[in-house]
């Protein structure tokens, strides 16, 4: 199977806690995007519900949801 490369952008904070949970779990940060991007297409969907805040988000610091420190 050939491979494509991907390139996001996404803020330093939410990377570091995404790789210390990934490293926690055991998997790489490539592997977890895989299994995102491979969940999407077979469910048709994001495999999450999605909800649209009540509250503007713009200027507003999001709390990370995990932290191993």
């Amino acid at each position: 199977m050939d491979k494509e490369i991907i390139t996001i952008r996404v803020d330093r904070e939410t990377k570091e806690d995404a790789q210390d949970l990934f490293d926690d779990i055991g998997i790489t940060m490539s592997a977890a995007i895989n299994i995102f991007l491979r969940q999407c297409v077979k469910e048709g969907k994001i495999p999450f519900e999605l909800a649209k805040s009540k509250t503007s988000n713009a200027g507003r610091k999001i709390k990370p949801l995990y932290r191993s420190k």
